[in-house]
């Protein structure tokens, strides 16, 4: 017999770190620990009393999960459940009925969310995928270059087809660099845990790296609230992949790139102005490959595939509007982390000076 109190058990159950729900036996919910509360977005007052479909992401599997536990026999496997802001997040549940002096009390859950873990396999998936198709495209119209050099004599065409030929040697090696380099970003982050991060530090550190990379580029931050946002180690690939594309497909003469933050409370909102073309209103959708991942093989696609999936993996959203005068806006929304503020607030648009 334990010497512990049962208030020792409470307590541990309300501070485990991994999701729990408990049930009684017409599976209404009875109790949610803290790490339940966060993960699902609800509060305990909110669950309780409430059924076990409330949560539920696929009904046949919760019919499953009941018939086992009326057998008296515990339960695991892949779960669906979906969470008070709607979104479906996936990961590996284990029920099991609760037994006190040889009858069944109750019944415990426990959900480990393996949802950024699906989300980056079926990313690298099409990355791959990618990485061979593009390649071999690609080696397809350098030879046919490399042939049409070697066929030539000694002329202007000759060299105008070996630098072609040049040329799409660097953009094959380019592309393949890019795509292992996010690849092994994916793969790093498979156990990566979100956590508070300081916004700040992370925006001036990448904008300072990329404007060193295109140093005739014009890439200036403004005022970022001192808070902390919701995200992992990928949040500065995903800035990087933004800014560059702002940049690279820029069409004029000096790149003029502004970044600034607006501060909503609960949530911000990245704005990465450009002076660029512009995106037409039916391809901001397609840009970001969620229409048809084969578009990701044109230009940018790579780099704003995995933005969009990065931040849906922190519950947030990009998308691209037009920026005013000219150009384009790319704005990513991230969640607030904590209302704990690291320094003075302040927000502006990119219309402000």
């Amino acid at each position: 017999m334990s010497s512990l109190s049962p208030a020792v058990y409470v307590e541990a159950f309300h501070s485990a770190d991994t999701p729990m729900l408990v049930f009684d036996l017409n599976f209404l919910v009875r109790d949610v620990n803290r790490a339940g509360q966060a993960f699902t977005g609800y509060t305990r007052d909110e669950l309780v009393d409430e059924p076990v479909s409330v949560i539920a992401g696929n009904d046949d599997v919760v019919d499953e999960i009941v018939e086992t536990l009326i057998r008296g026999e515990p339960w695991q496997g892949e779960f669906a459940l979906q969470t008070k802001s709607g979104t479906r997040v996936y990961g590996r549940g284990s029920t099991a009925p609760i037994v006190v002096d040889g009858k069944t009390k109750g019944y415990v859950a426990i959900f480990v969310d393996t949802t950024k873990q699906r989300r980056y396999a079926s990313t690298s998936r099409v990355l791959s995928r990618l990485l061979r198709h593009d390649l071999r495209n690609e080696l397809n119209i350098l030879y046919g270059y490399i042939d049409r050099a070697a066929a030539s004599a000694d002329d202007t065409e000759v060299l105008e087809a070996l630098e072609q030929a040049r040329a799409q040697v660097m953009q094959v090696v380019g592309r393949a660099d890019r795509v292992r380099k996010l690849r092994d970003l994916l793969e790093q982050s498979y156990d990566a845990e979100s956590d508070p991060v300081r916004l700040a530090e992370v925006l001036e550190e990448r904008v300072k790296a990329v404007q060193k990379q295109f140093p005739d580029a014009d890439i200036s931050l403004g005022p970022v609230p001192g808070v902390r946002v919701y995200a992992d180690d990928l949040l500065p690939a995903a800035l990087d992949a933004l800014l560059e594309n702002a940049v690279v497909h820029n069409d004029k003469a000096v790149a003029e790139v502004e970044v600034d933050v607006i501060d909503r409370q609960t949530d911000v909102i990245i704005r990465i102005c450009d002076n660029g073309p512009g995106v037409p209103y039916e391809q901001r959708d397609l840009i970001f490959g969620r229409e048809d991942t084969d578009v990701v093989h044109h230009g940018t696609g790579i780099g704003l595939f995995l933005v969009d999936n990065i931040v849906d993996n922190y519950d947030g959203a990009v998308w691209v509007e037009e920026n005013d005068p000219e150009g384009a806006v790319f704005a990513v929304r991230l969640q607030h982390a904590s209302e704990a503020v690291i320094g003075q607030d302040a927000a502006g648009s990119c219309d402000d000076d």
